[in-house]
């Protein structure tokens, strides 16, 4: 009966397991967009606010954005596609699709070339439009006369998102004092990852995000899960030429270069170049990178949620600064997507902060596409009620409510005080990895 019984759960969990990977390569299918990553473009479908509990207003609102939809971050990533295709040319031997997919190529060069990391006319129009919702959902935060305090990494798609941001706030009350800011000062908290404005960065960390252990596994992962021969055929006649070339590395390049396509507005698709097995392949492999450095994976030791109490202090002291009457109606910031993905799973919001080793999990449990796409962003919204010292707080991640993991008889609504404890626990319990 025991081993009937072990039999049957180790079934339920291989088909749950086999569900959960088709689960995700229907969504590819449906959408190959997902399969980018941290380069889906933002999306808002409208939903629905839970409304605050009887007569209570909104005060204050905090807030995190990732920058909006950008090229793709750096020019040798255009160079190197680029290179290989001009090479292929020079020796003649692209097939005939592949001739007409180089045609697409020169036309992504020339456009993204010299823009490498640069805001997309549609990232702004991203924060333009996640300002006017904010502004529309509580008006009573920014009414005339409010105090906004909005800051930035110095990386200039940070700054154009923030100065988009406040740009459609003050168009909509030109009566709202906003502040601005980005330098290192503010990078030091906004990007914890950033070697220039953070020396004391733990060697360690570092060293094992360029030279450890788990560099391996995602070799393995690559070799599994990026299988370049049926690209390449369709691409070049000469098999002679494709042996001199790093096929996987080319086809890891197509796929940013289909990913970052719904950023840029170029009418330009390379998604018909891969199948959704490939596309879901090459998600898993570029899922498990940042998990495993950015993420909750057991293997980074928490050296990224250690460093991300920066940026919790931060909020926990300026919602204090709030709550005690202070003149910021709302902090904004806008930073980047590494420190996004590390902030939420150390929040701990339902679905970021999961623990898990096989890629294919990590994929399904922890996709990108939803962790961090562009533009992606955090509100803390907190509520008061005349009469009363009790002041509640809903967090909201990319516009839609989210639970975290203290009890409230009021959920997605929190007690300020329960939420501020149970943060300052979350910190002390978390002393820095490397023993300093």
């Amino acid at each position: 009966m025991r081993f009937t019984k072990l039999f049957a759960a180790v079934l339920c969990s291989l088909a749950a397991l086999a569900a959960s990977g088709q689960n995700l390569r229907d969504e590819i299918a449906a959408n190959p967009g997902k399969s980018g990553g941290v380069y889906y473009v933002y999306t808002y479908d409208n939903p629905v606010l839970t409304p605050a509990p009887k007569g209570y207003k909104p005060f204050y609102i905090s807030h995190y954005g990732r920058h909006g939809s950008r090229w793709l971050l750096h020019d040798s990533e255009y160079d190197e596609v680029m290179a290989v295709f001009r090479a292929a040319d020079a020796a003649n031997a692209f097939t005939e699709r592949g001739r007409e997919v180089y045609g697409r190529v020169k036309r992504v060069y020339d456009d993204g070339i010299d823009r490498g990391g640069d805001l997309s006319p549609l990232g702004a129009e991203q924060h333009r439009e996640i300002a006017a919702r904010m502004y529309r959902n509580f008006p009573e935060v920014f009414r005339s006369g409010a105090v906004v305090d909005a800051q930035a990494t110095l990386v200039v798609r940070c700054v154009l998102s923030m100065a988009a941001f406040c740009e459609r706030l003050k168009e909509l009350n030109p009566r709202l004092e906003v502040s601005r800011t980005a330098g290192r000062r503010t990078t030091r908290y906004l990007n914890f990852y950033s070697k220039p404005t953070n020396p004391t960065l733990s060697r360690e960390y570092l060293d094992f995000i360029d030279k450890g252990g788990w560099l391996e596994e995602y070799e393995r992962i690559g070799d599994r899960f990026v299988r370049p021969d049926r690209l390449m055929s369709e691409l070049f006649a000469d098999g002679e030429f494709v042996r001199t070339i790093d096929a996987q590395k080319l086809m890891k390049g197509l796929f940013y270069f289909a990913a970052d396509m719904q950023n840029v507005g170029l009418g330009i698709s390379f998604y018909d170049l891969f199948t959704t097995d490939e596309l879901y392949g090459l998600n898993v492999y570029d899922n498990y990178k940042y998990y495993v450095i950015r993420g909750p994976s057991p293997l980074n030791r928490r050296f990224p949620q250690y460093y991300a109490k920066a940026l919790l202090e931060d909020f926990l002291t300026r919602a204090d600064r709030a709550v005690e009457g202070g003149a910021v109606s709302a902090d904004l910031r806008f930073g980047h997507d590494g420190n996004l993905m590390t902030f939420v799973s150390l929040l701990q919001f339902e679905g970021c902060d999961v623990v898990e080793s096989d890629p294919e999990k990590i994929a399904q449990m922890w996709p990108l596409y939803r962790i961090s796409p562009m533009a992606a962003n955090i509100q803390l919204v907190f509520y008061r009620k005349k009469a009363s010292d009790d002041v509640l707080v809903k967090f909201l991640y990319n516009e839609r409510e989210v639970r975290i993991p203290v009890a409230s008889d009021l959920a997605p609504y929190y007690r300020w005080n329960d939420v501020r404890d149970f943060y300052r626990n979350v910190m002390e319990n978390l002393p820095d990895p490397a023993g300093k």
